[in-house]
């Protein structure tokens, strides 16, 4: 088994929440706290190094993750900002 330590977890949170009017979906609350919260939850105990991948807000995500992410690669979506992420992993 791979150690906790040894494994990164990214979470894209960025989008333009065309969808949602505009809003950062990642930021809604629901439960009592933001969506990011409730993923951070989950993802945190299994892997040893969170990044947050966004390209906006970066000091409201900041509290989420060890390091905020933007896309290197504007106009990619989802992938943009997989790839950067994945750029600034360490971990085996």
């Amino acid at each position: 088994m791979i150690p906790a330590a040894d494994v990164t977890g990214i979470i894209l949170a960025g989008g333009a929440g065309r969808r949602m009017g505009g809003l950062h979906k990642s930021l809604l609350v629901a439960a009592g706290a933001p969506l990011i919260a409730h993923v951070r939850a989950r993802l945190a105990p299994q892997v040893g190094t969170v990044l947050i991948s966004a390209n906006e807000e970066p000091a409201a995500y900041g509290a989420w993750g060890d390091e905020v992410i933007a896309d290197q690669v504007p106009g990619m979506g989802p992938l943009g900002g997989l790839l950067s992420a994945l750029d600034r992993v360490s971990t085996h």
